[in-house]
């Protein structure tokens, strides 16, 4: 039967706080899920933002009864974003805040996930990397221009716009929602990931995982978030990643 390893590591980058979060609790009955949280409201709220994002999904997954791993998931995004909202109707002070989320959930044969935002959820497979969930940001929409001609990558990169997200857990009515399954294979490794770690290409991201997925799935971790600290880029954002790493054989 396939087996999950995992390990975390997160920077600050150049700011001076932390925003992202993270979670990971396994069953008895073998279900893992691991989960991740970028928050928004800035140095005083982006970080109870994804505290409580995390805090009411994972409870409210745990409780659930339901046998359909989409019904979990479902249910678990409504009671986190309702949450939320009560959360910032007891406390007007953190009106706008909320985040992104990434919920991975392993059964032993294949890994489904939940995505809301602009967090990047990869797949690396023998040094090729797939992103599997869609980016919910104005950065795809503009992305969508440099295809047709309109814009160039130089002008998505500098626009103003480009990091606000067109989909978040805020206590509002949530756009957009990515649930999905993936089969996963021995030697596979998920990267659930903060969008700071976006700072490195993502087949330089790949050759990374490559290199040093052998060391295990905390060592490869804090490789990658060393990578991103080595890059010393001027406005880095927050960067956290959860490596999940899979190993045996399917029955």
């Amino acid at each position: 039967m396939l087996q999950l390893s995992a390990g975390w590591h997160q920077t600050a980058g150049k700011r001076d706080y932390q925003e992202d979060g993270v979670s990971r609790m396994a069953w008895s009955n073998g279900f893992s899920l691991a989960l991740l949280s970028d928050g928004m409201g800035g140095a005083a709220h982006g970080d109870v933002a994804s505290r409580e994002i995390l805090r009411a999904f994972s409870e409210t997954f745990c409780e659930e009864e339901s046998e359909s791993i989409v019904s979990r998931f479902q249910n678990s995004l409504i009671a986190t974003n309702n949450h939320l909202s009560d959360y910032v109707r007891l406390n007007p002070d953190c009106d706008g805040m909320g985040g992104t989320l990434i919920a991975v959930a392993f059964s032993g044969e294949s890994v489904d996930w939940l995505s809301v935002g602009d967090s990047p959820l990869w797949l690396v497979r023998e040094n090729e990397i797939l992103r599997l969930n869609e980016d919910h940001s104005r950065k795809a929409e503009l992305m969508q221009l440099v295809e047709a001609g309109q814009m160039t990558a130089e002008e998505v990169a500098v626009h103003p716009q480009r990091n606000q997200l067109t989909s978040a857990v805020m206590g509002y009515s949530i756009d957009h929602v990515d649930i999905s399954s993936t089969p996963v294979q021995n030697g596979d490794v998920l990267l659930l990931a903060s969008d700071g770690v976006e700072s490195i290409p993502e087949q330089e991201l790949a050759s990374i995982c490559d290199r040093f997925s052998d060391e295990g799935p905390q060592a490869l971790a804090e490789h990658i978030v060393s990578h991103v600290e080595s890059l010393d880029r001027p406005h880095q954002d927050n960067a956290t990643v959860i490596v999940l790493k899979i190993s045996g054989e399917q029955e």
